[in-house]
């Protein structure tokens, strides 16, 4: 597939990498991913999901593995080494260590690259994959519980952060935290439920990359209250402008709305390229997107020729 996309768009930076998670300066050197799930999918099988491998679709679990729990108690005892999938993957990665040599950097799950920057879901979004859509209930009738689930999912996404990077011998340098589902919260709700949980993060892990799926201009205010965020990865709507205002000259990743791909025009590409820029100033700012089914190449390459029209030169990168 990388071959493919190489040879497709030679002069493009346009690489076939799990979305927004990849860091092409991480991917130079040729490495050997285990595990290369997404996070949520790897804790809930360890809770009981089962693993759904689809030929057409990306890997999932079977729905909701604790959507009957009312305890939180148990979990904070789950033995992680003797823990499925955990074992098996830690067993992995020191065979594959042992096999492959010091050339090879074999990459732990939680991480993309050789930067060191782990990455898990939101602590709402895991939530709400391991509970199901009962979380946002029990967020009005049964806070406590709530806290508790979120203060697990928080603790055992930290230990099984460091207890791959040790085994892969990685340094640690920061997290990327995709909030997919805080989009679909108010920010009163967010403040009360979100906010703690990334400041533990932080606290624990280092300097966040806080992803939000929709449009989060209703967020931006409550998301000063986060500790140590060093990038917004923003999409759908959300106001550059608006960021700038309360963040100043932090990096801002950028996607665009999903209906630009699919029912705009280039034109319209164009427009909204040139719209971020104007707002965006001289501080740092980085277009990403998917390059999906049924979406025309035509409005992804538009970005690329909108940037370069405008003197931005982002070259391809060899990459592995």
């Amino acid at each position: 597939m990388r071959e493919f996309i190489a040879e497709r768009f030679p002069d493009v930076p346009i690489y076939c990498f799990e979305a927004h998670l990849v860091q092409v300066e991480g991917r130079r050197r040729p490495v050997a991913l285990v595990g290369g799930l997404q996070p949520n999918l790897i804790l809930g099988a360890a809770v009981g999901a089962r693993f759904v491998i689809s030929p057409e679709k990306d890997p999932d679990i079977s729905p909701e593995p604790l959507a009957g729990l009312t305890d939180v108690g148990p979990l904070w005892n789950i033995d992680w080494l003797d823990t499925w999938p955990i074992s098996f993957l830690l067993a992995q990665i020191r065979e594959m260590r042992r096999a492959l040599g010091p050339d090879m950097a074999v990459i732990p799950p939680f991480f993309w690259d050789t930067t060191g920057r782990a990455t898990t879901h939101g602590i709402i979004t895991t939530a709400q994959k391991l509970l199901g859509e009962r979380v946002f209930l029990e967020m009005a009738d049964n806070p406590e519980f709530v806290r508790e689930l979120f203060a697990w999912i928080v603790d055992a996404y930290v230990k099984l952060i460091h207890l791959f990077a040790d085994a892969a011998g990685i340094s640690v340098t920061g997290l990327h935290t995709g909030e997919c589902s805080g989009c679909m919260m108010g920010p009163d709700q967010f403040a009360e439920f979100a906010v703690p949980c990334l400041n533990d993060l932080a606290d624990r892990v280092g300097p966040l990359r806080l992803h939000s799926c929709g449009n989060s201009n209703h967020l931006l205010d409550v998301f000063r209250e986060v500790r140590n965020v060093a990038i917004l990865n923003l999409g759908s709507g959300t106001s550059i402008a608006a960021v700038r205002d309360r963040f100043g000259p932090i990096r801002i990743d950028i996607m665009p709305e999903t209906h630009l791909l699919t029912a705009g025009s280039p034109q319209d590409m164009d427009a909204w390229v040139r719209q971020c820029v104007a707002e965006n100033g001289d501080a740092r700012l980085q277009f990403e997107y998917h390059l999906d089914l049924n979406q025309s190449e035509d409005k992804c390459l538009q970005i690329h020729r909108t940037l370069e029209e405008m003197g931005v030169h982002s070259p391809r990168m060899e990459v592995h």
